[in-house]
């Protein structure tokens, strides 16, 4: 016998305690109800549960019963509460398909569900993370049409992964106090931007986070999560208020997290706040246009046209020139060298030139 089951064998009505009584001083159920002043059919409904107990009936049981009416309102407060419990049980039971389709070890891991078997335990948790009421709100936010969630992911092979690391950075950011946006302050720290990715200093990701809630902008950091193969994401929060910029650790490339970085200020700097930017899965149709206006943004943040065009002048590349040019074009040579091995793909086997590169790891993360 599972915990519903047993529930339900052990539920028992106000009706029953009432029932005991009558039948312990001997009294019918039409007695009682004339008693009462209340038909013999009312009272029926009455001891099968069929009918809630209120203050006026149970005034009226203290009078006939010689029993207070604080135990009859709360027998029945008691009697309400173990129906309603019940009823959410019978619901979650019905959710454990939907609890299936979702990465539990990498949320278990997470803390985001707790590490059990159960599924129905594991479905509460799912309906508080998301805070919906079912998987039928859940399925109208995240796969329909939805004022809380204006891109639909019923394309996506897999909108449950991709839904759980969207509703990650939003919980990250909730820990992030931010200014109020402004965009000019965000145009005018761009040089900062580039000044802490060319020093990658050992804070770099806490100096670029600040520099970013300075400006009014929530920046986190969302580690990979499996078959949400995504490289960042841009929206807005808290009513349109807050521009929330989620980056993943997807491939751990300095070079790919600073293009994307770009790539996602581009949107908030261009774009427009009632619309959701999510890169590295093509079957949500982005648009081309604004995601090409992104990509050449960040290509310029990266590498201006002059430096992009002395960089790709040369025949080979080697450690010394990439130091070099490093050195005079103020960026990284991690940078550099992605750039390079985008251009050239045979380089990226180049382990003297890969030496250089900088890997991007993320703080472990739990809820």
């Amino acid at each position: 016998m599972n915990d519903l089951e047993l529930k339900k064998s052990l539920l028992s009505c106000p009706g029953d305690s009432i029932q005991e009584h009558i039948d312990t001083i001997g009294m019918s159920q039409a007695e009682l109800a004339e008693r009462l002043g209340r038909s013999v059919p009312k009272l029926n409904e009455l001891i099968r549960g069929k009918a809630p107990i209120t203050k006026e009936t149970a005034t009226r049981l203290e009078y006939v019963l010689s029993v207070s009416a604080s135990f009859w309102i709360n027998l029945e407060r008691q009697y309400q509460d173990e129906l309603l419990e019940i009823e959410q049980m019978e619901k979650l039971e019905q959710y454990k398909e939907w609890v299936s389709g979702f990465p539990l070890a990498a949320m278990k891991k997470l803390g985001i569900v707790p590490d059990t078997r159960d599924k129905t335990e594991i479905a509460e948790s799912l309906l508080k993370y998301f805070r919906v009421a079912s998987p039928d709100q859940w399925s109208a936010i995240y796969v329909g049409s939805s004022l809380a969630f204006k891109i639909a992911l019923r394309h996506s092979a897999e909108p449950q992964a991709i839904s759980v690391w969207l509703r990650l950075g939003e919980l990250q950011a909730e820990h992030i106090t931010v200014v109020a946006f402004d965009k000019k302050a965000l145009r005018d720290k761009l040089d900062a931007f580039k000044k802490i990715s060319y020093y990658h200093s050992e804070d770099w990701l806490e100096q670029l986070q600040a520099l970013c809630a300075s400006c009014g902008v929530a920046l986190v950091y969302t580690p990979c999560i499996a078959k949400a193969p995504i490289y960042g994401a841009t929206r807005w929060i808290k009513n349109n208020s807050i521009p929330l910029i989620q980056i993943t650790d997807r491939g751990k490339d300095y070079n790919a997290f600073w293009f994307t970085f770009f790539h996602e200020l581009a949107h908030i700097l261009y774009h427009g706040k009632k619309e959701i930017f999510i890169e590295g899965i093509d079957s949500i149709a982005p648009d081309r246009e604004k995601e090409d206006e992104a990509d050449n943004f960040a290509s310029r943040m990266l590498l201006s046209e002059k430096e992009r065009n002395e960089l790709f002048q040369y025949s080979e590349y080697d450690v010394e020139l990439v130091m070099q040019l490093s050195e005079k074009f103020q960026k990284h040579p991690g940078i550099i060298v992605g750039q390079i091995q985008r251009e050239y793909n045979h380089l990226y086997k180049d382990v003297r030139l890969n030496s250089l590169k900088a890997k991007v790891v993320f703080e472990e993360l739990t809820m």
